[in-house]
């Protein structure tokens, strides 16, 4: 209990934290300077958040989170990629240490603090569920407003930016687009006054695309050949399905269906790249196999296999890295690439170009976003955030220290790191989801580059 009492008390801080809130809103009506609001930012930032109680902190990443998204409102084109832009990346990194500290809350903090974090994370979730649709980040957005509609206040909120998320990401999917169409004429239609308000004539051009009148059916796992590993599969989101994210249950995200498209290029590159991206999926699917039965086998725990499970996880991102780079054709010797640096020139100490030159196509935006939730940057002002530091800081231990799994908090020294199975599996299957998105932002990438070949 005076855990509990400590972790949700009523500082000066928070009353400070609470007027920062109001100041935020007044900045996004207009009523406060750049000059006087980034100042202002700059002061909770100062604050070490770490070393104050979970209240607070779960307060302070969440005010600073919406500064950000206010800062970033006032000056981005949302239908173009924006590589550089710290506004972008400190909004998402708050949110992301929003979901960190909810993550790991021990049920004795949850006992006073339940009501306002439960609150306040719902919130988050629907805030970084925008911000990510904003990166290109779609099929991680729609796992986020489910989660921002457990608080039914965000119900009207969830279901407007999903209108708008449907009908504008409906284009990625193939096989599954007329369901997408449906969901998006059911929302704009729910909700006529509002999109017309905002956004004429998008419901009228909506509401006339072919849609089905039904829903797609579900799936009842009991039924199927290895249904307790396809549950698993789906409800941790690791299945390479666009669909998977909207509806964890359907059919329709059964099955590992999302493919490259083919590449109008010479029959040695284009077979080249078929290859390369049949790798990538295997080598996925296969580890993701391993790593279920590690997690959920009834024998003793097997962490040496975890481990290994980790870094091949990690080992695919570089393989995405030579696939981009073959396809972008980049500068780079092949010995040298790999997923952290492909993306900046360094003897200009900038995106490269031929990265630059898909301005418009945001998926390439999100594999480099994702590229930031696993490595962090030094490029920009880039705050990186808890999740990242423990991704970077696991595999560090796992190439070239020592990792001793055992149970308690996590600690490390020059040499060692001590970690629970809890935390290291938790940690597995965030690298893993981020790497499954990571595959179908890379093949809505080509899909895209490829239209845009065609039509010029």
């Amino acid at each position: 209990m005076n855990l509990s009492i400590e972790q949700s008390r009523i500082t000066q801080l928070t009353e400070d934290l609470e007027k920062f809130a109001a100041f935020v809103d007044l900045y996004s009506k207009g009523g406060i300077s750049d000059q006087s609001f980034i100042s202002e930012v700059s002061r909770f930032e100062s604050i070490n958040w770490e070393e104050e109680n979970i209240y607070n902190q779960l307060l302070a990443y969440s005010v600073l989170a919406s500064a950000y998204c206010a800062l970033k409102c006032n000056k981005l084109d949302y239908a173009k990629a924006h590589y550089t832009d710290e506004y972008v990346y400190k909004e998402i990194s708050y949110y992301h240490n929003i979901q960190y500290i909810v993550s790991r809350v021990s049920k004795e903090q949850w006992a006073a603090l339940y009501h306002t974090a439960f609150r306040i994370c719902c919130r988050a979730y629907l805030c970084m569920a925008n911000a990510y649709d904003h990166v290109g980040r779609f099929c991680e957005a729609q796992q986020y407003y489910q989660l921002a509609a457990l608080d039914n206040c965000n119900i009207k909120d969830v279901e407007i930016n999903q209108g708008y998320s449907y009908a504008n990401m409906h284009t990625f999917w193939e096989y599954e687009e007329p369901w997408i169409v449906r969901r998006a004429q059911h929302l704009l239609t729910k909700y006529s006054k509002d999109f017309d308000a905002k956004v004429p004539h998008l419901r009228q051009t909506v509401c006339s695309w072919t849609a089905p009148s039904f829903d797609p059916p579900k799936v009842d796992f009991d039924q199927i050949p290895d249904g307790a590993y396809e549950r698993w599969v789906n409800e941790n989101y690791l299945r390479i399905n666009r669909y998977c994210d909207i509806d964890a249950h359907s059919q329709l995200s059964l099955k590992d269906n999302v493919q490259v498209e083919q590449v109008c290029d010479t029959k040695e590159r284009s077979e080249l790249l078929a290859t390369m991206y049949t790798e990538i999926h295997k080598s996925f699917v296969l580890t993701r196999k391993k790593l279920y039965d590690v997690l959920c086998s009834q024998e003793d725990f097997d962490t040496e296999q975890l481990k290994m499970i980790y870094k091949n996880i990690y080992s695919v991102l570089d393989k995405i890295a030579m696939f981009l780079s073959v396809y972008l054709d980049l500068p780079i010797e092949a010995h040298k690439v790999d997923f952290a640096t492909i993306w900046v020139d360094k003897s200009r100490k900038n995106i490269q170009s031929k990265i630059l030159a898909h301005e418009n196509n945001l998926s390439l935006l999100a594999l480099y976003n994702i590229k930031q939730d696993v490595y962090g940057s030094s490029f920009v002002d880039y705050l990186i955030d808890e999740q990242t530091k423990d991704l970077k800081r696991i595999r560090n231990f796992l190439e070239h220290k020592f990792v001793k799994v055992q149970s308690g908090a996590m600690t490390y020294n020059d040499f060692q790191m001590t970690i629970s199975k809890e935390e290291l599996s938790l940690n597995t299957i965030r690298l893993a989801q981020l790497i499954r998105c990571a595959i179908i932002y890379l093949c809505n990438f080509v899909m895209h580059a490829e239209y845009d070949k065609k039509i010029k």
